[in-house]
């Protein structure tokens, strides 16, 4: 599937457009937030999509983008770009540099481009279907990393923004972090998805279980870690990733356990 013309130009520009505004605010610390029980809420959320809004709405006038702040914006249905202003906002808001800006392009219902900018340390991501993944330039290879045995393992854990809100989809999100930890070194609670699949994708994490995640990390993150090789396998309200066969396979264990 041929992306359009400069698709893969805009969604960096926009990118960076989001994040040099976020590393601004983030040093000075002129945003301002609400924080919800499930949820925080920030200035530079708005601002940040406002910025990347422009660059992708000037390139591509005619084209669905679905943002998260101001919602879809119609346009021609066969392209959809997903806009992520600021993934990590609880981070941001608290002073942690683990946030990112990212967009996906989907083209017929599939993700074919994904791009993520996490300000600090200013990691660039970019990915095609086809093509590969790029980090900062360079193509990366998913077997670069010595693989480790499941008890030994970094696994990150994903959860969609209206888990928190169903006490059933809850119960089964804290029975599948049981369930990691008791299988694996760690659990990193992931509240900034976007920057950890990178870092999976790059082998510097071992593993992944997303449960009912949103679209606008969960599309990028599976193209990121199928570029590399990964293995994978996915339920209905799950996905799993990991660098090996063996720790993918005790991963979904413990999600079928738990769901």
């Amino acid at each position: 599937m041929s992306l359009p013309e400069n698709a893969e130009s805009v969604a960096v520009a926009a990118c960076l457009a989001g994040g040099r505004y976020l590393e601004t605010v983030f040093e000075d610390g002129s945003s301002e937030a609400t924080f919800l029980a499930t949820d925080a809420k920030s200035s530079a959320d708005v601002e940040s999509e406002a910025r990347m809004l422009d660059v992708v709405r000037a390139a591509f006038p005619d084209h669905t983008v679905d943002a998260e702040e101001s919602g879809v914006h119609a346009g021609v249905d066969r392209y959809r770009w997903v806009v992520d202003p600021l993934d990590g906002t609880n981070n941001f808001e608290a002073g942690l540099p683990s946030f990112a800006t990212a967009v996906t392009l989907l083209v017929d219902g599939r993700t074919e481009l994904a791009v993520v900018h996490a300000p600090v340390p200013d990691d660039l991501y970019v990915c095609r279907r086809g093509e590969g993944l790029r980090y900062g330039g360079d193509r990366v290879d998913g077997t670069e990393s010595p693989a480790v045995d499941p008890e030994a393992a970094t696994v990150m854990s994903v959860i969609g923004h209206d888990v928190k809100r169903d006490a059933e989809a809850s119960a089964v999100s804290e029975r599948i972090d049981r369930g990691v930890e008791s299988a694996c070194k760690r659990r990193l609670e992931s509240w900034s998805p976007s920057v950890h699949w990178g870092l999976l994708a790059r082998g510097r994490l071992d593993g992944a279980v997303a449960y009912r995640p949103d679209d606008e990390e969960q599309l990028l993150g599976e193209l990121f870690v199928e570029a590399v090789g990964h293995e994978t396998a996915s339920g209905e309200d799950w996905f799993v990733a990991a660098r090996t066969g063996a720790l993918r396979d005790e991963l979904v264990g413990v999600v079928e356990d738990a769901v």
